[in-house]
């Protein structure tokens, strides 16, 4: 028998038919993983439930004063005299006390600030409970916090306005910019991006009746050295601001009475995209993906929900909307809205993902770690509860 002669074949020609032989196995792989991954990503965005089930209760204080905020998979609870953030099965994290005639918090993953809006002090905590006080010369009207702790104060004085930037853990003003009441306008809303580096502001002017907002953006980074303090664009509009985010550290949403405007911010902002109004708008609400819109009388037909990308300011719903709710809110996938008795949950087509009328009171709905799971704050507990598939 002859025995097979290895020299007669060319040198690598076989290794190279293997590798063309492994390569098409792993792109057929990968092609068939990215259709599995998409499938199940479909049939997940458009599971129904029909029920909850209650996982574990906790009891609330009898103070009806006191509010509650989402934080880090649970929530902080505060009122004059003192704030506290818990964990999703009710375990404290922190507490503080503090007298405050009227408290404000704002919140970045695991950092919080805590301020007494018309008062002259705030805390910034982190999420091991470290805090750190300051007491300001005007009175404060507005906070924003980034992911590090850096937190935005907007001041109001008689005649000049402050918007000042500190860290914790230390006394010193980072940044301390002054406006003029008379030249500038009153101050309405800022808001810190999440790295603490850039910012956008919104005054107000009124003249002879008619209005005038500037809208501000600063970058205090490398780039924003280059510019006299650190402003690097600003926008004017013929009505009311008065809500303002960094959905991204790159992108900003500024919403406007008569609409709502996408701006990236890489240097100097440039529009991304932007939607006119012809109704008005009810409610705002974002994430770090995706931004919504209310429009229109919510108790009545006739309203709209819209929804769009943060990354490109893109629409991606735009369905009716004649839901009364007391609270809305978008986390992952869902969009959630609740009044005193009831819970709505739709996912971004707008497909009702989940409709409960429940036995008691509910003030807010809080998201835990996936789309299955929410605190219920009620009157006397908080319920985490579970979804339950419909059978």
């Amino acid at each position: 028998m002859k025995l097979f002669d290895r020299r007669l074949r060319p040198a690598g020609d076989g290794n190279k038919k293997e590798k063309s032989r492994v390569r098409l196995l792993l792109i057929l792989a990968v092609a068939a993983l990215v259709v599995l991954c998409i499938f199940l990503f479909g049939r997940g965005k458009n599971k129904t439930y029909a029920d909850y089930e209650i996982v574990q209760q906790v009891e609330l204080g009898e103070d009806r004063t006191i509010r509650y905020k989402a934080y880090d998979g649970g929530y902080i609870s505060y009122g004059r005299d003192g704030a506290a953030a818990y964990n999703a099965q009710g375990g404290q994290r922190w507490n503080i006390a503090y007298t405050m005639k009227n408290p404000v918090v704002a919140v970045c993953d695991t950092y919080a600030v805590v301020a007494d809006r018309g008062g002259k002090q705030f805390y910034i905590v982190n999420g091991q409970g470290t805090s750190s006080r300051f007491e300001l010369a005007e009175k404060i009207s507005v906070v924003s916090i980034a992911s590090q702790g850096v937190t935005a104060v907007m001041t109001t004085g008689d005649e000049r306005d402050h918007i000042y930037l500190y860290e914790p853990a230390s006394q010193e003003t980072l940044v301390d910019i002054m406006t003029v009441t008379k030249s500038s306008g009153f101050p309405l809303a800022l808001a810190i991006s999440q790295d603490g580096r850039k910012l956008v502001t919104s005054y107000v002017a009124f003249d002879a009746g008619s209005c005038l907002s500037w809208v501000t953006f600063y970058n205090f980074g490398d780039v924003g050295q280059n510019y006299v303090d650190n402003m690097v664009g600003s926008y004017s509009f013929e009505e009311l601001v008065p809500e303002l985010s960094f959905v991204s550290d790159d992108t900003a949403m500024v919403c406007r009475e008569g609409g709502v405007v996408f701006y990236r911010i890489t240097e100097v902002p440039k529009v991304l995209a932007k939607e006119d109004f012809t109704e008005s708008i009810k409610s705002v609400f974002y994430s770090k993906s995706h931004t919504g819109l209310v429009l229109g009388a919510a108790k009545d037909k006739g309203g709209r929900l819209v929804m769009y990308r943060n990354d490109k300011g893109k629409k991606i719903l735009d369905m009716d909307f004649a839901d009364g709710y007391s609270g809305i809110y978008t986390s992952g996938e869902d969009i959630v809205c609740y009044d005193s008795g009831q819970i709505t949950i739709y996912n971004l087509s707008g497909k009702q993902k989940f409709h409960c009328v429940t036995e008691k009171n509910i003030n807010e709905v809080f998201p835990v770690d996936n789309s299955t799971r929410y605190i219920l704050i009620g009157d006397e507990t908080a319920d985490i509860i579970r979804l339950k598939r419909e059978e």
